[in-house]
C-alpha cells in the first residue's frame, strides 16, 4: 500500500450556538464525532448517510473550512497535518485539494465570465507566467470537462446546470490539485446530467490521477464512482469498507437499511429484496450517548447496546456494531 493522501484520525467537530436571553447555554452540537478514514491517491472515497449525519462538516473540516468551530483530531494532507494550519500557512496546501459544491450556480460569481472564473485560481497561486499562457490553459480546462472554449466570455447564467458544474470542476482543476471534495456534486442535477457528470469525474481520474472524497445521499451514485465507501450516522462512520464488499456484505443494521432504501431496477432479478424498516426519528447531534445512537432504531439492538459505546473496528471491512464485536 501507498502512503495515503489523506489522513483523517478521530475528526470531531462540534458547534457551540450562541446564549439566548438569561436561560441556559444551548447544549453543543456534535456535528462529527470521532471519524477516522484513508484516501490513497488516484482514488476515490465516498461518503453516504441521511442528511444531518456529518458529511457536509466532515468535507469542510478536510479543507479548514469549519470556522470557529471546536475541532479536535489529525488531518494529514499528503503527509503534513493540516489541521492545526493558520489560513496564512494553510494557504499553499489549499492548491492541493480543491473542492467542488453542491450548488453549481451559487458556487460560481455571477459577475465573472467563464474566462475569468477559471483563471481566478490560476492567479491565485502562479499557475501561469503570462496572460497567454493562462489562455490558452483556460482553452485546455474547457475542453477537458466538455465545454465549448468559444463560450468563455459568457455568464453563468447562460449555461445549464449540468454545464455550470462542468465550469466548477474545470476551476478546481485549475491549480492542478491531488485531491477533490465533491460535496453533493450532482443532487441538483437531472439523474441523466448526473451520469454524465459522474463519467467525466471518472474520466478526468483517469487521466490525471487525481483523488476524489465523494459525497452524497445516493448510494447507485457512490456505487458507481467510489472504491471505498464510509456510511455515517449521526456523526460517526459505522461502517467502511470495499464499495463491492459493502455492497455485496452489508454488516450494519443502518447500512442495510439504507441498501434496502434504494430502488431495485429490475425487482424480478431480486426477489429477496425486502425492506428494512427502521421506527422512531434520527436522533438529535446534541444528546451524548453512553452507548450506540442507532440503538432506538436498531431491529437488532442487543440490551446492552444503549450502555455500551461500539468502536469502529480495525478489519478490511470495519464495522461498528457490538453485533460483532464477538466475532
Amino acid at each position: 500500500m501507498t502512503t495515503p493522501l489523506l489522513q483523517v484520525k478521530d475528526l470531531k467537530v462540534h458547534f457551540k450556538p450562541p446564549r439566548r436571553g438569561f436561560g441556559k447555554p444551548a447544549p453543543v452540537i456534535r456535528a462529527v464525532d470521532g471519524v477516522s478514514f484513508d484516501v490513497q491517491p488516484g482514488q476515490t472515497l465516498g461518503l453516504v448517510g441521511e442528511s444531518g449525519c456529518g458529511k457536509s462538516t466532515t468535507a469542510r473540516a478536510i479543507l479548514n473550512l469549519t470556522g470557529n468551530a471546536h475541532r479536535e483530531g489529525m488531518i494529514y494532507l499528503g503527509g503534513t497535518r493540516i489541521d492545526q494550519l493558520s489560513e496564512q500557512r494553510m494557504r499553499p496546501h489549499r492548491a492541493n485539494a480543491q473542492m467542488v459544491f453542491q450548488d453549481p450556480f451559487a458556487s460560481l460569481n455571477p459577475r465573472m465570465t467563464v474566462d475569468k472564473i477559471i483563471r481566478e485560481p490560476m492567479r491565485n497561486f502562479d499557475v501561469c507566467k503570462f496572460d497567454s499562457d493562462e489562455r490558452l490553459e483556460v482553452v485546455r480546462l474547457m475542453e477537458l470537462v466538455g465545454i465549448n472554449p468559444r463560450y468563455m466570455n459568457r455568464y453563468p447564467h447562460e449555461f445549464s446546470g449540468g454545464q455550470r458544474q462542468r465550469i466548477g470542476i474545470a476551476r478546481a482543476l485549475a491549480v492542478n490539485p491531488k485531491l477533490i471534495v465533491c460535496d453533493e456534486a450532482v443532487s441538483a442535477l437531472d439523474v441523466s446530467i448526473q451520469a454524465q457528470v459522474i463519467n467525466l469525474l471518472m474520466d478526468l481520474q483517469q487521466k490525471l490521477g487525481v483523488a476524489y472524497v465523494f459525497i452524497s445521499h445516493d448510494l447507485a451514485v457512490v456505487r458507481h464512482i467510489a472504491h471505498r465507501v464510509g456510511v455515517m450516522y449521526l456523526g460517526r462512520i459505522v461502517e467502511l469498507s470495499d464499495a463491492d464488499e459493502l455492497y455485496r456484505n452489508p454488516r450494519h443494521p443502518y447500512t442495510k437499511a439504507l441498501l434496502s432504501a434504494a430502488p431495485v431496477p429490475d425487482p424480478e432479478q431480486n426477489v429477496s429484496h425486502q425492506r428494512v424498516k427502521l421506527e422512531g426519528e434520527v436522533p438529535s447531534p446534541d444528546i451524548e450517548y453512553a452507548g450506540c445512537p442507532f440503538a432506538e432504531r436498531c431491529p437488532d439492538v442487543l440490551p446492552h447496546c444503549q450502555d455500551v459505546r461500539p468502536q469502529l473496528s480495525d478489519d478490511v471491512h470495519q464495522v461498528s456494531c457490538l453485533l460483532y464485536e464477538d466475532d
